[in-house]
């Protein structure tokens, strides 16, 4: 008897401890994780118009922010303009997705899982627009805290002190007022920060180029495409290889588009989706310009596709079929926020105390040149998003989804990438939930100290977002050893962070390579060009040009160069003295170079920074 009884008190104290930790605890102490992320129907009190998160805007990254915090429980609303939620994956005809993988202690990590697996998962190779729809419309029904306005029209805020109390929303004829915790702007062109006046730069400005933006990504259907003879031969990387290599010998018609990376998606009813398309140096706030741009690109994939109906037997009877609803256009407006993420971060591979997504995504800088080539400027082996980046600069409650986030223009190609705006889209959301079981503001987090921000971490991790701590860095190639570590490093940096040189996917800057004359005479222009663009003239362009070819490049001449393009005279034969007399470059620098010898590119990037940076 006292043994039963020894076991039937073992159970109930059992009971009692699995009621207290996963029951009553969660609730007393808030602690982040899964167990503990799921709000009790109707612990909190909200009005009929009143939300934990309102979500503007349907791009994926909005729908992830508002699926993520809507499963905690709490009440999310999602607003469109929209009468449906394709978003630009619909509009722009994005046809395939491919999720980031990064290196971590030497293993590969998958980065983009949870909400992003659940919307791209299941499609094996590609998928149509309304298959996207489709798939993200299934997700969002489920949710019974979720509610969706569509045709809803963001008109006005309600701010105090930089805290949003409410936003007028026009839909249906009338105007309706709503207020939540915490507010998340997902719409491309920044709608909640435009009518919050927050600060922002557009396209490339941040480099001292104005009204420059990356190439808009024109996605085209063809029909009539052999399919099955294709599949048959897709089985082989040999195909692929060579059906990329007959797109790129493909002679462009149109002079403002570019075949960059081409790759095409199959569908079962002989269609074929053909991808890499783009069209470069548009004004997308021009109207008159985009429409331009656009016949232009209908024009060039007409071409493209007669060319295919001559040069490949599967597409002998192929016909171009239709382009997108409108172009995919990866940047506009970029929004001040607490933090600026830079290139440097990327490069440096930074893991940060306030991280709320990890990425993998390259650096690239193919805005900058008109011909079918990616210009890869870094590729990481991880790095995180900070919260910081998605805090706007005047606003305490408000987060700030997509490319338009607080990036420069060129981390924004990598941070802004579609798989990392979708993982980082739900962190966003579970941070917003994170905000109102805190009952403190995203902006309060980021100053609130190290342990409110571990708590932070912990919680979106077990909300299903990847997470973890690393410490890795990029090695030079050759040597194995640390960029970071490298006496040339800070000029890497400056140079990498307007994207005027190029490591590659190898992160390889060639630091031992002899340079010839051009490579630092145009180097040196383009720097000028955007770190010092007032200074940059005719004369420069007239001293630097007998040095544009492929001569060997010496001390000697390296001086000149540099002289040349400040306009600092020196007699023939005299420069390399002439530039140590003037002081303008480190003694460190000049004491490497003789005037006879070669010079390696590690000198080069050291001599035109200093130069740069003894003008600007």
């Amino acid at each position: 008897m006292k043994k039963d009884n020894l076991i039937k008190n073992l159970i109930i104290a059992a009971l009692i401890f699995v009621t207290f930790w996963f029951g009553i605890k969660p609730i007393v102490s808030r602690q982040p994780g899964s167990s503990y992320t799921k709000i009790r129907s109707g612990e909190y009190d909200f009005a009929e118009n009143e939300y934990a998160t309102i979500v503007i805007g349907s791009e994926p990254e909005g729908v992830a922010a508002a699926l993520a915090c809507a499963r905690t429980g709490l009440k999310t609303l999602l607003i469109t303009e929209d009468a449906g939620l394709g978003s630009y994956i619909k509009k722009g005809m994005i046809s395939s997705m491919d999720p980031q993988q990064g290196v971590i202690n030497g293993k590969k990590i998958l980065l983009n899982q949870g909400i992003y697996q659940e919307i791209f998962g299941r499609f094996t190779v590609g998928f149509s627009g309304q298959d996207y729809e489709d798939s993200i419309k299934n997700l969002v029904e489920k949710e019974e805290t979720l509610h969706v306005i569509y045709n809803g029209v963001v008109s006005d805020v309600h701010l105090e002190a930089g805290t949003i109390k409410g936003i007028y929303v026009r839909e249906s004829g009338t105007e309706n007022y709503y207020e939540a915790n915490v507010f998340i702007d997902a719409t491309q062109k920044g709608d909640l920060l435009t009518l919050c006046n927050t600060p922002y730069f557009k396209g490339s400005e941040d480099l001292g180029i104005q009204n420059f933006y990356a190439p808009l990504e024109f996605n085209f259907r063809l029909t009539g495409v052999d399919v099955e003879a294709l599949k048959k031969g897709r089985k082989t990387t040999d195909f692929i290889d060579e059906f990329r290599l007959v797109l790129l010998a493909y002679e462009k018609f149109n002079p403002r588009t570019k075949l960059v990376s081409p790759s095409f998606i199959i569908y079962d009813d002989n269609d074929m989706v053909i991808s890499g398309l783009q069209v470069f140096d548009v004004d997308v706030e021009d109207e008159e310009d985009l429409m331009n741009a656009y016949k232009e690109a209908e024009e060039e994939a007409r071409l493209l596709t007669a060319f295919l109906k001559n040069i490949l037997i599967a597409f002998k009877d192929c016909a171009y079929k239709e382009g997108p609803e409108s172009f995919f256009v990866p940047e506009y407006k970029h929004y001040e926020g607490r933090y600026r993420l830079k290139v440097a971060d990327i490069l440096e591979n930074k893991d940060f105390k306030d991280k709320v997504g990890l990425c993998s995504q390259e650096v690239d800088a193919s805005k900058f040149i008109n011909h079918n080539t990616k210009y890869i400027v870094t590729k990481p082996k991880v790095y995180s998003i900070p919260l910081g980046s998605l805090v706007p600069i005047n606003v305490q409650n408000v987060l700030m989804l997509g490319s338009k986030a607080g990036f420069t223009s060129l981390a924004s190609t990598s941070a802004g990438s579609i798989p990392t705006r979708i993982t980082v889209g739900e962190a966003a959301g579970l941070v917003s939930a994170f905000s109102t079981i805190r009952s403190v503001s995203p902006a309060e987090i980021l100053s609130a100290g190290d342990n409110e921000l571990k708590a932070l971490r912990k919680y979106i991790n077990r909300g299903g977002v990847e997470l973890s701590d690393f410490s890795e860095s990029i090695l030079i190639p050759e040597t194995e050893e640390k960029l970071t570590d490298h006496w040339a490093y800070p000029y890497v940096r400056d140079l990498v962070e307007y994207g005027l040189i190029s490591g590659g996917t190898e992160n390889d800057f060639k630091l031992n390579y002899e340079a010839s004359q051009d490579v630092m005479a145009v180097l040196i222009k383009n720097a000028m060009l955007k770190m010092a663009p007032g200074k940059y003239g005719a004369s420069v362009n007239q001293a630097l040009k007998p040095y544009e070819n492929k001569v060997k490049l010496t001390g000697e001449k390296a001086a000149e160069i540099v002289l040349g393009a400040l306009s600092i005279p020196y007699s023939e034969g005299n420069a390399l003295q002439a530039l140590n007399n003037a002081g303008i470059v480190s003694s460190h620098i000049t004491d490497q170079l003789s005037a006879g010898g070669n010079v390696t590119l590690d000198l080069v990037y050291a001599l035109v920074v200093e130069a740069i940076r003894n003008i600007s």
